[in-house]
């Protein structure tokens, strides 16, 4: 079966066509593009227009170019910005328009269990129990698992985009303001993640933060799924990078290599979240997936 969803992000439009077999998964096409639809929406609490018609020329390049593939089925969902927003009625009615078929929008919690399920169907994870971490652009989500299965799982509007636009006015954002960030964060975190527990599960982190980290750590010119999948960070390195970072200007981290211009701003608060996560749970280690929210549609596609 060809399938081929499409992820609507607040930050990113994601979509991927992929051939489902009950042995394999083999991903045809994968590309991603920002349209940050959460821009200002903490302030206003609408889709900017501006954003929406990105999206919206994003969707009809995406029907244009799956005229290459016999797609069977065809799916698209949406997170954080769009079932926060005032006015995602017209936002969806525009985009079935465009599609041809309805937007599902999911709650949090649909969000993050679907999250477990593309990460954990991953045959490198087989048999191994997992603790996943996906930082979005609206919202994030922490999933405890064991054995396969969901034990826990919590969405918070604690996304990049939301964090950069409530504390990141200037640059460089130096170490003080990294500070409150994560004190806040702790604050919001830790009575909620207090009946967490890591364990001998492995952390795993999905979403753009974590890849980002991945191609930097590896100072990739370019994005290399295979070489960005499965990669292995310290809770030192993470927290080297973060001072690292937090002592430059925009201009500066426009210019790291791994790290696309159009998430520079994201970067510093999406390592916050993580960073607070980790310390809350006890984490040394960080493995990257670049599964997530899109690979679990797809699983749900082949199963119904």
């Amino acid at each position: 079966m060809i399938v081929s969803v499409i992820d609507i992000g607040s930050n990113s439009i994601k979509w991927v066509v992929a051939e489902r077999t009950a042995k394999f998964l083999k991903v045809l096409r994968e590309e991603s593009h920002s349209t940050r639809l959460a821009g200002d929406l903490i302030h206003t609490g609408r889709l900017a227009e501006e954003a929406i018609q990105e999206t919206l020329a994003v969707f009809a390049l995406i029907q244009k170019q799956s005229l290459q593939y016999k797609i069977e089925r065809a799916t698209a969902v949406a997170t954080s910005a769009v079932r926060d927003s005032e006015n995602r009625k017209d936002f969806l009615k525009r985009a079935k328009k465009i599609l041809g078929y309805p937007i599902l929008v999911l709650s949090g919690n649909e969000e993050a269990e679907i999250i477990f399920q593309g990460t954990s169907a991953d045959p490198y994870w087989k048999a191994q129990d997992l603790f996943v971490i996906d930082i979005g652009g609206g919202s994030a989500e922490w999933i405890q698992g064991l054995k396969g299965k969901i034990e826990r799982r919590i969405s918070l509007p604690l996304g990049c985009v939301r964090i950069r636009e409530r504390f990141i006015k200037e640059y460089p954002v130096g170490l003080k303001k990294i500070e409150e960030i994560s004190l806040r964060l702790e604050e919001q975190l830790r009575p909620v993640l207090s009946n967490y527990e890591l364990k001998d599960r492995i952390f795993v982190g999905t979403g753009g933060t974590a890849t980002c980290l991945s191609a930097i750590s590896q100072k990739l010119k370019e994005f290399d799924p295979e070489r960005v999948d499965h990669f292995k960070l310290t809770s030192k390195q993470l927290n080297s990078l973060l001072t690292r970072f937090s002592k430059k200007t925009a201009e500066a981290l426009l210019k790291i290599d791994g790290l696309p211009k159009k998430r520079a701003d994201l970067i510093i608060p999406g390592m916050c979240v993580l960073m607070v996560t980790m310390n809350i749970l006890g984490a040394k280690e960080l493995r990257i997936s670049t599964r997530g929210l899109r690979y679990g549609v797809i699983e749900r596609l082949v199963l119904e």
